[in-house]
């Protein structure tokens, strides 16, 4: 039997603000990995969408 999920914690203070901050340089300015990884997902979708 599985483990129940458990919340995530509520970030607070400085930890929010350093989250934020993460969140908008990663929106402005994506990784390259990140990037890569949805290009391939897309084209394995395009894929497996022909048999659908």
């Amino acid at each position: 039997m599985a483990k129940p999920i458990r919340a995530t914690p509520t970030l607070r203070g400085e930890d929010a603000v350093k989250f934020v901050r993460n969140m908008i340089k990663e929106s402005r300015y994506p990784s390259k990995a990140r990037v890569t990884t949805i290009k391939k997902a897309l084209e394995e979708f395009k894929y497996f969408r022909q048999y659908l």
